[in-house]
């Protein structure tokens, strides 16, 4: 043990010099993250910052200026409805309802498997598509009893059918001295299985042999 007195080691840090490379030049920088090329941290640094503050002067002007994109989806190839710009925490317009032959629209959903209409006071928050809920049409029928009777009644009540299901359960009228064969539509024989293909209300005439 030597009687001198050693050095602190904040002092020993204090004097070492800077680190050297191979050709015995000084090293004041640390290795970039492009190979092995040399980067100066401070200058890389604030590249960095730079563009995360782009990104989001970007993101706010898009959002207060340019405003979010919102899309509508009718899942029907040859109906199409008007996009919308909607800024940050405003809300969508509702469109006009686009017309689909047998069908009603009950709304518009945030998700394509989704079965809740948005709600169009809702603040928007960024691009967005909105797709079409769609259920199949009621409509009335109407009979024509050609001159026969229903429960004594030359008129028959209307009925409610649904697009794209079976007519259900059909009367059948009566008439003197003839014999009841079916109802028809548009010269087509309709049975309580018939799938309803009409897309509005329609009638059902008697046919009589």
């Amino acid at each position: 043990m030597s009687g001198k007195n050693e050095p602190a080691t904040e002092d020993l840090l204090a004097t070492t010099p800077p680190a050297t490379n191979a050709n015995g030049k000084k090293r004041w920088f640390g290795r970039g993250i492009y190979g092995s090329k040399d980067v100066p941290i401070r200058a890389l640094d604030t590249c960095i910052v730079l563009m995360i503050v782009a990104a989001i002067v970007l993101t706010v002007f898009n959002a207060n200026l340019g405003g979010f994109t919102i899309t509508f989806n009718t899942a029907m190839r040859d109906v199409t409805v008007a996009a919308q710009k909607v800024k940050h925490g405003e809300q969508i317009a509702q469109p006009e309802t686009p017309l689909r032959p047998g069908y009603t629209l009950v709304g518009w959903a945030p998700a394509e498997d989704s079965t809740t209409p948005w709600e169009f006071s809702t603040p928007v928050q960024g691009d967005m598509t909105l797709y079409a809920l769609w259920q199949p049409a009621q409509m009335l029928v109407k009979l024509d009893l050609a001159g026969g009777q229903l429960n004594g009644s030359s008129t028959a009540p209307d009925l409610t059918v649904t697009y794209g299901e079976p007519y259900g359960n059909l009367p059948t009228p009566e008439k003197a001295g003839a014999h009841f064969a079916g109802w028809v539509y548009s010269g087509n024989t309709i049975t309580a299985q018939t799938t309803v293909q009409a897309t509005g209300e329609h009638q059902l005439t008697a046919v009589w042999q």
